[in-house]
Protein backbone atom coordinates (compact mmCIF):
# COMPACT_ATOMS: atom_id res chain seq x y z
CA UNK A 1 0.00 0.00 0.00
CA UNK A 2 1.04 3.40 -1.08
CA UNK A 3 1.93 5.86 2.01
CA UNK A 4 -0.41 8.22 2.90
CA UNK A 5 -0.04 12.30 2.11
CA UNK A 6 0.63 12.76 6.12
CA UNK A 7 3.19 9.60 5.90
CA UNK A 8 7.05 10.71 6.41
CA UNK A 9 8.38 8.26 2.98
CA UNK A 10 12.14 8.27 2.32
CA UNK A 11 13.67 6.41 -0.21
CA UNK A 12 16.12 4.66 -0.13
CA UNK A 13 19.61 5.59 -1.24
CA UNK A 14 21.71 2.37 -2.53
CA UNK A 15 25.16 3.95 -2.27
CA UNK A 16 26.19 7.21 0.03
CA UNK A 17 28.71 9.26 -2.36
CA UNK A 18 30.97 12.28 -0.63
CA UNK A 19 30.59 15.40 -1.75
CA UNK A 20 33.61 16.38 -4.43
CA UNK A 21 36.18 17.83 -2.37
CA UNK A 22 36.99 21.16 -4.30
CA UNK A 23 32.93 21.84 -3.47
CA UNK A 24 33.13 20.66 -0.28
CA UNK A 25 35.95 23.30 0.44
CA UNK A 26 33.89 26.31 -1.55
CA UNK A 27 30.97 25.46 1.13
CA UNK A 28 32.87 25.72 4.12
CA UNK A 29 34.56 29.10 2.69
CA UNK A 30 31.17 30.48 2.44
CA UNK A 31 29.92 29.55 5.79
CA UNK A 32 32.60 31.71 7.09
CA UNK A 33 31.48 35.22 5.33
CA UNK A 34 35.01 36.16 5.19
CA UNK A 35 35.24 37.65 1.39
CA UNK A 36 37.47 34.91 -0.54
CA UNK A 37 40.69 35.21 -2.70
CA UNK A 38 39.48 34.49 -6.38
CA UNK A 39 41.75 31.54 -6.63
CA UNK A 40 41.58 29.58 -9.71
CA UNK A 41 43.75 26.93 -11.41
CA UNK A 42 42.08 27.26 -15.06
CA UNK A 43 42.44 30.08 -17.39
CA UNK A 44 39.07 32.25 -17.29
CA UNK A 45 39.53 34.07 -20.34
CA UNK A 46 36.75 36.47 -22.44
CA UNK A 47 35.80 34.51 -26.05
CA UNK A 48 37.47 35.93 -28.74
CA UNK A 49 35.73 36.71 -31.91
CA UNK A 50 36.14 33.59 -33.75
CA UNK A 51 34.64 31.32 -30.91
CA UNK A 52 31.92 33.76 -30.64
CA UNK A 53 31.46 33.76 -34.04
CA UNK A 54 31.40 29.97 -34.39
CA UNK A 55 28.82 30.02 -30.84
CA UNK A 56 26.15 32.88 -33.06
CA UNK A 57 26.29 30.57 -35.93
CA UNK A 58 25.73 27.31 -33.76
CA UNK A 59 22.32 28.86 -32.57
CA UNK A 60 20.78 29.08 -35.77
CA UNK A 61 21.90 24.82 -36.47
CA UNK A 62 19.84 22.22 -36.60
CA UNK A 63 21.20 19.53 -33.63
CA UNK A 64 23.09 16.99 -35.19
CA UNK A 65 23.12 14.80 -31.45
CA UNK A 66 25.63 12.42 -32.01
CA UNK A 67 26.56 10.91 -28.93
CA UNK A 68 30.31 10.71 -30.15
CA UNK A 69 30.78 14.03 -29.84
CA UNK A 70 30.14 15.92 -33.28
CA UNK A 71 32.66 14.83 -36.47
CA UNK A 72 33.74 18.44 -36.63
CA UNK A 73 35.43 18.31 -32.57
CA UNK A 74 36.55 14.64 -32.94
CA UNK A 75 38.51 15.61 -36.09
CA UNK A 76 39.91 18.36 -34.36
CA UNK A 77 40.96 16.75 -31.24
CA UNK A 78 42.52 13.85 -33.78
CA UNK A 79 44.59 16.10 -35.74
CA UNK A 80 45.80 17.28 -32.03
CA UNK A 81 46.53 14.31 -30.70
CA UNK A 82 49.10 13.64 -33.98
CA UNK A 83 48.75 10.93 -36.34
CA UNK A 84 47.39 7.78 -36.29
CA UNK A 85 44.24 8.56 -34.08
CA UNK A 86 40.77 7.31 -35.38
CA UNK A 87 38.47 9.68 -34.90
CA UNK A 88 35.64 7.77 -35.36
CA UNK A 89 36.79 4.78 -33.60
CA UNK A 90 38.73 5.99 -30.56
CA UNK A 91 37.24 9.20 -29.21
CA UNK A 92 34.02 10.16 -27.14
CA UNK A 93 33.33 13.94 -26.69
CA UNK A 94 32.31 13.86 -22.42
CA UNK A 95 30.93 16.43 -20.55
CA UNK A 96 34.07 17.28 -18.84
CA UNK A 97 37.73 15.25 -17.60
CA UNK A 98 35.46 14.27 -14.46
CA UNK A 99 32.25 12.96 -16.19
CA UNK A 100 34.95 11.04 -19.05
CA UNK A 101 36.49 9.71 -16.18
CA UNK A 102 33.41 8.35 -14.46
CA UNK A 103 32.38 6.65 -17.88
CA UNK A 104 35.42 4.94 -18.23
CA UNK A 105 35.80 3.55 -14.59
CA UNK A 106 32.03 2.76 -15.00
CA UNK A 107 32.66 0.76 -18.32
CA UNK A 108 35.65 -1.04 -17.24
CA UNK A 109 35.63 -2.14 -13.75
CA UNK A 110 33.87 -4.58 -11.84
CA UNK A 111 33.04 -5.05 -8.18
CA UNK A 112 35.85 -5.66 -6.17
CA UNK A 113 38.10 -4.61 -8.65
CA UNK A 114 41.35 -2.90 -7.58
CA UNK A 115 42.44 0.69 -9.08
CA UNK A 116 46.38 1.42 -7.98
CA UNK A 117 46.44 5.11 -7.35
CA UNK A 118 49.57 7.11 -7.21
CA UNK A 119 48.91 9.83 -3.42
CA UNK A 120 48.93 12.55 -3.39
CA UNK A 121 46.02 12.25 -6.04
CA UNK A 122 42.92 14.28 -7.02
CA UNK A 123 39.43 13.23 -6.42
CA UNK A 124 39.23 9.69 -7.84
CA UNK A 125 38.04 8.48 -5.03
CA UNK A 126 34.28 8.48 -5.11
CA UNK A 127 34.87 7.70 -8.86
CA UNK A 128 36.43 4.56 -8.22
CA UNK A 129 34.19 3.46 -5.59
CA UNK A 130 30.86 4.37 -7.86
CA UNK A 131 31.90 2.35 -10.24
CA UNK A 132 31.88 -0.77 -7.25
CA UNK A 133 35.78 -0.62 -7.33
CA UNK A 134 38.17 0.03 -4.59
CA UNK A 135 41.38 2.32 -4.88
CA UNK A 136 44.46 1.01 -3.48
CA UNK A 137 46.71 3.89 -2.90
CA UNK A 138 50.78 4.58 -2.98
CA UNK A 139 52.03 7.23 -1.29
CA UNK A 140 54.58 9.09 -3.62
CA UNK A 141 58.22 10.11 -2.58
CA UNK A 142 58.98 13.10 -0.54
CA UNK A 143 59.47 14.97 -3.58
CA UNK A 144 56.41 13.98 -5.19
CA UNK A 145 57.49 11.54 -7.94
CA UNK A 146 56.00 8.73 -8.15
CA UNK A 147 57.53 5.61 -6.15
CA UNK A 148 57.65 2.82 -9.34
CA UNK A 149 58.86 -0.03 -6.18
CA UNK A 150 55.20 0.80 -4.07
CA UNK A 151 53.11 0.37 -7.26
CA UNK A 152 54.81 -2.73 -8.11
CA UNK A 153 54.15 -4.04 -4.78
CA UNK A 154 50.66 -2.73 -5.05
CA UNK A 155 49.66 -5.44 -7.13
CA UNK A 156 47.64 -8.01 -6.65
CA UNK A 157 45.51 -11.02 -8.01
CA UNK A 158 41.80 -8.54 -7.88
CA UNK A 159 44.35 -5.35 -9.60
CA UNK A 160 42.31 -4.09 -13.01
CA UNK A 161 44.10 -0.77 -13.05
CA UNK A 162 46.61 1.59 -12.69
CA UNK A 163 45.19 5.36 -12.28
CA UNK A 164 47.32 8.16 -12.74
CA UNK A 165 47.25 12.13 -13.41
CA UNK A 166 49.78 13.68 -15.69
CA UNK A 167 50.74 16.35 -14.58
CA UNK A 168 49.40 15.33 -11.26
CA UNK A 169 46.66 17.19 -9.16
CA UNK A 170 47.76 18.32 -6.54
CA UNK A 171 51.23 18.07 -6.36
CA UNK A 172 52.61 19.62 -10.31
CA UNK A 173 54.86 16.54 -10.26
CA UNK A 174 55.13 15.89 -13.73
CA UNK A 175 56.37 12.35 -14.77
CA UNK A 176 59.03 11.94 -17.36
CA UNK A 177 59.21 9.22 -20.25
CA UNK A 178 60.95 6.96 -18.46
CA UNK A 179 58.58 6.78 -15.48
CA UNK A 180 55.53 6.79 -17.57
CA UNK A 181 57.17 4.21 -20.04
CA UNK A 182 57.77 2.24 -16.14
CA UNK A 183 54.28 2.65 -15.07
CA UNK A 184 53.40 1.06 -18.77
CA UNK A 185 55.39 -1.91 -18.51
CA UNK A 186 54.43 -2.59 -15.35
CA UNK A 187 50.85 -2.51 -16.29
CA UNK A 188 51.71 -4.75 -19.41
CA UNK A 189 53.73 -7.55 -17.36
CA UNK A 190 50.46 -7.87 -15.37
CA UNK A 191 47.70 -6.90 -17.70
CA UNK A 192 46.47 -3.92 -15.95
CA UNK A 193 44.82 -0.89 -17.94
CA UNK A 194 46.51 2.25 -17.36
CA UNK A 195 44.10 5.41 -16.92
CA UNK A 196 45.33 8.73 -17.64
CA UNK A 197 44.14 12.04 -16.54
CA UNK A 198 46.11 14.49 -18.85
CA UNK A 199 43.44 17.59 -18.32
CA UNK A 200 46.75 20.00 -17.48
CA UNK A 201 49.01 18.79 -20.30
CA UNK A 202 49.84 21.88 -21.93
CA UNK A 203 51.10 23.25 -18.45
CA UNK A 204 54.76 22.28 -18.24
CA UNK A 205 57.61 24.27 -17.37
CA UNK A 206 61.13 24.97 -17.05
CA UNK A 207 61.18 23.84 -20.44
CA UNK A 208 60.33 20.48 -19.29
CA UNK A 209 57.54 18.15 -21.54
CA UNK A 210 54.74 16.12 -21.19
CA UNK A 211 54.63 12.76 -21.96
CA UNK A 212 51.27 10.64 -22.76
CA UNK A 213 50.96 7.35 -22.25
CA UNK A 214 49.72 7.18 -25.68
CA UNK A 215 52.65 7.13 -26.86
CA UNK A 216 53.75 4.13 -25.45
CA UNK A 217 50.51 2.46 -27.04
CA UNK A 218 52.62 0.20 -29.60
CA UNK A 219 54.11 -1.65 -26.96
CA UNK A 220 50.91 -2.03 -25.03
CA UNK A 221 47.62 -0.86 -26.45
CA UNK A 222 45.18 -0.84 -23.22
CA UNK A 223 45.91 2.52 -22.24
CA UNK A 224 42.72 5.07 -21.55
CA UNK A 225 43.48 9.05 -21.64
CA UNK A 226 40.49 11.20 -20.38
CA UNK A 227 41.24 15.14 -20.75
CA UNK A 228 39.58 18.36 -20.47
CA UNK A 229 39.15 21.67 -22.67
CA UNK A 230 38.93 23.69 -19.36
CA UNK A 231 42.11 24.12 -19.16
CA UNK A 232 44.70 25.54 -22.23
CA UNK A 233 41.21 26.05 -24.24
CA UNK A 234 39.73 28.37 -21.01
CA UNK A 235 36.37 26.65 -21.96
CA UNK A 236 35.41 25.41 -18.54
CA UNK A 237 31.99 27.18 -18.40
CA UNK A 238 31.26 24.88 -21.24
CA UNK A 239 32.14 21.45 -19.70
CA UNK A 240 33.49 19.45 -22.62
CA UNK A 241 36.39 16.84 -22.55
CA UNK A 242 36.95 13.93 -24.29
CA UNK A 243 38.32 10.02 -23.49
CA UNK A 244 40.79 8.34 -26.19
CA UNK A 245 40.88 4.67 -25.62
CA UNK A 246 40.74 1.55 -27.65
CA UNK A 247 37.99 1.19 -30.16
CA UNK A 248 35.81 -1.67 -27.69
CA UNK A 249 35.97 0.68 -24.66
CA UNK A 250 34.78 3.74 -27.08
CA UNK A 251 31.88 1.87 -27.95
CA UNK A 252 30.88 0.48 -24.91
CA UNK A 253 30.98 3.81 -23.09
CA UNK A 254 28.90 5.15 -26.15
CA UNK A 255 25.96 2.95 -25.36
CA UNK A 256 26.30 3.99 -21.80
CA UNK A 257 26.58 7.81 -22.25
CA UNK A 258 23.48 7.82 -24.71
CA UNK A 259 21.20 6.38 -21.54
CA UNK A 260 22.37 8.85 -18.83
CA UNK A 261 23.05 12.14 -21.55
CA UNK A 262 22.19 11.11 -24.87
CA UNK A 263 25.17 13.63 -26.52
CA UNK A 264 26.78 16.40 -25.02
CA UNK A 265 25.57 19.76 -26.18
CA UNK A 266 26.22 21.20 -29.92
CA UNK A 267 26.74 24.76 -28.97
CA UNK A 268 29.36 24.02 -27.14
CA UNK A 269 30.86 21.31 -29.18
CA UNK A 270 31.00 24.29 -32.06
CA UNK A 271 32.57 26.82 -29.73
CA UNK A 272 35.36 23.92 -28.94
CA UNK A 273 36.10 23.24 -32.56
CA UNK A 274 36.66 27.49 -33.16
CA UNK A 275 38.69 27.48 -30.09
CA UNK A 276 40.54 23.70 -31.34
CA UNK A 277 41.11 25.27 -35.29
CA UNK A 278 41.45 28.93 -34.80
CA UNK A 279 43.99 31.31 -33.54
CA UNK A 280 45.94 30.39 -30.35
CA UNK A 281 47.41 33.55 -29.70
CA UNK A 282 45.03 34.21 -26.55
CA UNK A 283 45.50 31.04 -25.34
CA UNK A 284 49.45 30.83 -25.42
CA UNK A 285 49.73 34.50 -23.89
CA UNK A 286 48.01 33.41 -21.01
CA UNK A 287 49.48 29.89 -20.54
CA UNK A 288 53.36 31.83 -20.67
CA UNK A 289 52.25 34.16 -17.61
CA UNK A 290 51.67 30.19 -15.58
CA UNK A 291 55.79 29.39 -15.18
CA UNK A 292 56.32 32.92 -13.29
CA UNK A 293 53.09 33.01 -11.18
CA UNK A 294 54.75 29.32 -9.90
CA UNK A 295 57.76 30.94 -8.85
CA UNK A 296 55.78 34.12 -7.43
CA UNK A 297 54.18 31.64 -5.35
CA UNK A 298 56.78 29.58 -4.00
CA UNK A 299 59.31 32.33 -3.61
CA UNK A 300 56.43 34.10 -1.55
CA UNK A 301 54.98 30.95 0.35
CA UNK A 302 59.45 30.33 1.65
CA UNK A 303 59.22 33.98 2.46
CA UNK A 304 56.49 33.89 4.29
CA UNK A 305 58.52 31.65 7.03
CA UNK A 306 56.38 28.85 5.83
CA UNK A 307 58.43 25.63 4.70
CA UNK A 308 59.40 26.29 0.89
CA UNK A 309 57.63 23.72 -1.02
CA UNK A 310 58.35 21.36 -3.67
CA UNK A 311 58.23 23.82 -7.19
CA UNK A 312 55.62 22.01 -9.68
CA UNK A 313 57.33 20.75 -13.09
CA UNK A 314 53.13 21.63 -14.42
CA UNK A 315 49.86 22.55 -13.82
CA UNK A 316 48.67 25.36 -12.01
CA UNK A 317 49.04 24.17 -8.76
CA UNK A 318 51.28 22.94 -5.27
CA UNK A 319 50.89 21.86 -2.20
CA UNK A 320 52.35 23.96 0.79
CA UNK A 321 53.49 22.42 4.05
CA UNK A 322 50.69 25.17 6.77
CA UNK A 323 51.56 22.46 9.56
CA UNK A 324 53.07 26.05 11.32
CA UNK A 325 49.61 27.13 11.50
CA UNK A 326 47.77 24.27 13.31
CA UNK A 327 47.54 20.97 15.01
CA UNK A 328 45.06 19.69 12.49
CA UNK A 329 43.43 19.68 9.11
CA UNK A 330 40.75 21.81 10.67
CA UNK A 331 42.70 24.04 12.59
CA UNK A 332 44.66 24.91 9.55
CA UNK A 333 41.67 25.31 7.39
CA UNK A 334 40.17 27.71 9.61
CA UNK A 335 43.13 29.85 10.44
CA UNK A 336 43.46 30.13 6.28
CA UNK A 337 39.77 31.11 5.95
CA UNK A 338 39.90 33.44 8.51
CA UNK A 339 42.34 35.72 6.19
CA UNK A 340 40.62 34.73 3.19
CA UNK A 341 42.17 32.14 1.51
CA UNK A 342 40.09 28.80 -0.06
CA UNK A 343 42.47 25.85 0.20
CA UNK A 344 42.21 22.05 -0.04
CA UNK A 345 42.81 20.32 2.97
CA UNK A 346 45.65 17.67 1.88
CA UNK A 347 43.98 15.00 4.11
CA UNK A 348 41.37 15.34 1.33
CA UNK A 349 44.16 14.56 -1.13
CA UNK A 350 45.48 11.88 0.69
CA UNK A 351 48.61 14.18 1.11
CA UNK A 352 50.09 14.61 4.60
CA UNK A 353 47.97 16.39 7.28
CA UNK A 354 49.84 19.21 7.38
CA UNK A 355 49.54 20.03 3.65
CA UNK A 356 47.23 22.16 1.57
CA UNK A 357 46.27 22.57 -2.10
CA UNK A 358 46.97 25.99 -3.36
CA UNK A 359 46.24 27.06 -6.95
CA UNK A 360 48.31 29.88 -8.67
CA UNK A 361 46.35 30.55 -11.93
CA UNK A 362 45.00 34.15 -10.65
CA UNK A 363 45.87 37.12 -11.63
CA UNK A 364 49.30 38.57 -10.07
CA UNK A 365 47.96 41.04 -8.09
CA UNK A 366 45.44 38.14 -6.26
CA UNK A 367 48.81 36.00 -6.08
CA UNK A 368 50.84 38.67 -4.04
CA UNK A 369 47.83 38.93 -2.01
CA UNK A 370 47.48 35.43 -1.47
CA UNK A 371 51.49 35.49 -0.58
CA UNK A 372 50.37 38.63 2.23
CA UNK A 373 47.77 36.65 3.59
CA UNK A 374 49.83 33.80 4.48
CA UNK A 375 52.80 36.05 6.18
CA UNK A 376 49.40 37.27 8.26
CA UNK A 377 47.93 33.70 8.72
CA UNK A 378 51.40 32.74 10.01
CA UNK A 379 52.00 35.65 12.54
CA UNK A 380 48.57 35.11 13.72
CA UNK A 381 49.24 31.25 14.89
Amino acid sequence: MPPSSSSTWVFPVSREVPALGAMSARDRARRTGVPMLPLVGAPVLPMPEHVREAVRQAMGKPDPRDSRGLPELRSAIAAELGPGIDPERRLLVTHGAQHGLSLVLRTVLEPGDEVIVPTPAYFFDGAIRESGAVPAYVPSRADWAFDLDGIAAAVTSRSRAVLLCNPVNPTGYLPNAATIAAVVGLAARHGLLVISDDSWQHFAFDRREHHPIEGLAGEWPHLITVTSLSKYYALATWRLGYVLAPPEIVDAMERRLQWEAVCCGAVAQYAAVAALTGPRDWLDRERATYQRKRDLVCDGIAASGLPAPVRPGGGAFLLADCGLLGDTPEDIDRALLRNGIPAIRGADLHAPDTHVRLTFGAAEPVLEKLVSSLKQTLLEA
